[in-house]
């Protein structure tokens, strides 16, 4: 029986639409019905992530986004992604049984940090730096030394990334990303926050070689039978093994 990807949206609806799209341009194959099942639940409602965090509205948070893991559960998905980092703050008070499906994205960051060894700039939401999301993490200590994070310009971060969730990518989005990436003498960035998946599908379309990008969604999307353990019929599936520097979201090679 052919596995199903859960994809929990709406955090926002633009990201995880376009991951939903990700997914089926890199998986590709002659017939369409031997390309991945996916479940998106795009929920814009779930309340804000980093004003729940600073709010202390968990309890709040936390009844809505178990509701829509159970919704998912029921409809017999194998695998869950929820295109949201700062959402990975409450993962440890949802119940085993659901949490167990959960797809970190966190982890997916930070061993592709590991397995570059370069020098990253973290692009993330304010809720996700002051909960240490990153720092609290397993992984953090051995990453730590190649991941940059730009406190003085992090307001300025936080409201591009509200900016995206509003109106898509805008040349001021790659004018910032530019500048940050120059004063601190890097050509590589992690997608902190989903919607930086649209900024990196833009590079992508547009051919911007300079840059290289720890994207999770993408990382997801070109190794999609390593998370959901697909049984391809014929090989003819697209992927990518996340520890080779591929084109697809690994730019520059050198």
């Amino acid at each position: 029986m052919k596995k199903v990807l859960g994809i929990l949206g709406g955090m926002g609806p633009l990201a995880s639409a376009e991951f939903l799209k990700t997914i089926y341009e890199f998986n590709l194959a002659d017939r369409e019905q031997e390309m991945p099942a996916c479940f998106l639940y795009s929920d814009p409602t779930i309340p804000d992530r980093t004003e729940a965090i600073a709010n202390g509205l968990d309890e709040l948070l936390l009844n809505d986004l178990i509701t829509v893991l159970e919704t998912l559960y029921l409809l017999g998905v194998d695998k869950i992604v929820i295109p949201c980092i700062t959402i990975h703050y409450f993962l440890p008070k949802v119940p085993s049984i659901l949490r167990e499906q959960i797809v970190s994205l966190v982890d997916l960051i930070l061993e592709e940090v590991l397995n570059r060894q370069e020098h990253q700039l973290l692009l993330c939401t304010r809720g996700t730096l002051n909960a240490c999301i990153f720092q609290q993490h397993r992984l953090w200590k051995w990453a730590e030394p190649y991941i940059i994070v730009p406190q003085a310009e992090h307001k300025q971060i936080h409201n591009l990334i509200y900016q995206i969730k509003k109106e898509g990518i805008q040349k001021s989005a790659l004018v910032f990303l530019n500048t940050l990436l120059n004063k601190y003498e890097v050509n590589s960035f992690i997608a902190g926050c989903t919607e930086f998946h649209l900024l990196a599908k833009y590079l992508i379309q547009h051919h911007a070689q300079y840059y290289r990008i720890v994207d999770p969604l993408l990382i997801i999307a070109t190794n999609l039978r390593r998370f959901i353990d697909l049984q391809p019929h014929d090989a003819d599936f697209i992927t990518v093994d996340s520890r080779r520097r591929s084109p697809i979201y690994s730019f520059n090679e050198r």
